[in-house]
């Protein structure tokens, strides 16, 4: 829709209604000093000159001359020109938010294929049409489980949990009766089995897990799950999606909700977002899940159809009965999700994986192999791995940067125990000559010491 401004008479003519001789007297409660000047008509750029101001801009932006090794919940992937391709076009681009959703069947069916999609993936048997992100899924996995298990008051989440996800949820929960404690994590960075042991009685409602954890680990998931059931409690496992193309499902490690980010998939870093988050569940609970679930039908001619099945919010049903506030599935970021993991397919979604579990594997061997570097622990990782250079976190920032590497995120951060220690992350953005050059100049580094 064009956009056609008022003229000067029907400005005055509003002006004399509301009993206002000018404009500017609606601003009169706005400090002088904050008001801008009216622009002229010399004021500003031509788009000549405009775009000769962006290159300038951009020209001082000095990533793309950095090799990223950050990771930490947002990964370097590569994104196939598919992804921007399909989700430009305007049935789409315009579409992503269906309020009046019968209206968008092809944004409908895009995301029942995304729910389709992740529900295969996960293991699980229904997942609804995706949330705002990783750290927004395990908050709302928790209330999911809140209220499946209504009489019980005390969650468990795991020391290797992202440290910001656990804000978010603590953030969730604040206004709730119950009693949150952390699963401390062993000298190797994972959960031990008598810890949570320890800690798991007829009161947990939920045990939110992450494997690959916040510090790369594999988690042994199968026994802690074991130990899980036997108390009743639900088991929520968090998890980079891709990590399932080579290890074994959520489903199939005996989680009863599934939750994360489709950030690896087709979602550049874009400073930080937007992303999309996952939530998949087993059959039983779907009545709890939060947000937007798509089902398939068929019309009054027998035609192929899809429909907003489960919109469990205030907005569309009693408060006091509503799962959720979420108020977007962020459809286009799913989207984009979507088609990146129809590219690869099955076939080329596990190769995929395992390219970068074999890179971070190389680089993680690589390393250690130098004298005074040394792995948090010998345990498996997927793409991501911490390790201690002997010597000030700074120190290795500094050397490394001079070397035009971004080397990872330092530990210390987060825990205040590890303030030597690096998080590294490899995708399959890295080849073998900058993971040799990243070895050679650790060797450098520590070697100077």
């Amino acid at each position: 829709m064009d956009f056609v401004s008022n003229r000067e008479p029907q400005i005055q003519e509003m002006l004399k209604v509301i009993g206002v001789k000018s404009i500017d007297e609606l601003f009169t409660a706005i400090p002088k000093k904050l008001i801008l000047p009216r622009p002229t008509d010399d004021d500003g750029l031509s788009e000549y000159e405009g775009l000769q101001l962006m290159q300038a801009l951009a020209e001082k932006n000095g990533f793309t001359s950095f090799e990223n090794y950050l990771g930490a919940g947002a990964y370097e992937h590569h994104v196939p020109a598919i992804v921007g391709a399909i989700c430009s076009k305007s049935e789409f681009l315009t579409s992503y938010t269906p309020y009046q959703a019968e209206t968008s069947q092809g944004m409908l069916q895009a995301i029942f294929e995304f729910q389709s999609a992740i529900a295969a993936l996960t293991g699980m048997d229904v997942s609804n049409a995706s949330l705002y992100d990783g750290a927004s899924a395990c908050g709302e996995a928790v209330l999911m489980a809140m209220r499946i298990h209504k009489t019980r008051q005390k969650i468990l989440i795991a020391d290797t949990l992202h440290p910001h996800y656990r804000d978010v949820v603590d953030l969730y929960l604040s206004s709730h009766d119950l009693s949150v404690e952390v699963i401390p994590r062993n000298k190797e960075g994972k959960i031990d089995l008598q810890q949570l042991k320890s800690l798991l009685d007829s009161n947990t409602a939920a045990v939110l897990l992450q494997s690959p954890n916040f510090l790369g680990l594999v988690e042994d998931i199968k026994p802690l799950a074991g130990a899980i059931k036997e108390s009743g409690a639900l088991l929520l496992l968090c998890a980079n999606p891709l990590s399932y193309g080579i290890y074994a499902s959520a489903g199939e490690l005996g989680a009863d909700i599934a939750i994360g980010d489709c950030q690896p998939f087709g979602l550049p870093l874009q400073f930080g977002g937007p992303y999309a988050g996952y939530l998949s569940c087993r059959q039983e609970f779907v009545r709890q899940m939060p947000g937007r679930l798509i089902g398939e039908t068929l019309d009054t001619e027998g035609r192929r159809g899809f429909v907003l099945t489960l919109q469990a919010r205030e907005q569309h049903i009693r408060r006091e009965k509503a799962t959720s506030n979420i108020c977007t599935n962020q459809a286009l970021a799913a989207l984009a999700s979507l088609i990146a993991m129809l590219w690869y397919g099955k076939e080329g979604l596990p190769k995929l994986a395992l390219t970068n579990f074999q890179r971070a594997s190389f680089l993680k061997a690589g390393l250690t192999a130098i004298p005074k570097i040394k792995a948090l622990s010998p345990g498996t990782i997927f793409n991501e791995f911490a390790v201690s250079f002997g010597m000030p976190i700074e120190d290795v920032l500094k050397a490394f940067r001079a070397k035009g590497i971004e080397p990872g995120v330092p530990l210390g951060r987060f825990y205040p125990d590890l303030q030597d220690y690096l998080l590294i992350a490899v995708t399959e953005t890295k080849s073998q000559q900058q993971l040799d050059k990243y070895i050679q100049t650790a060797s450098e580094i520590v070697g100077k010491t």
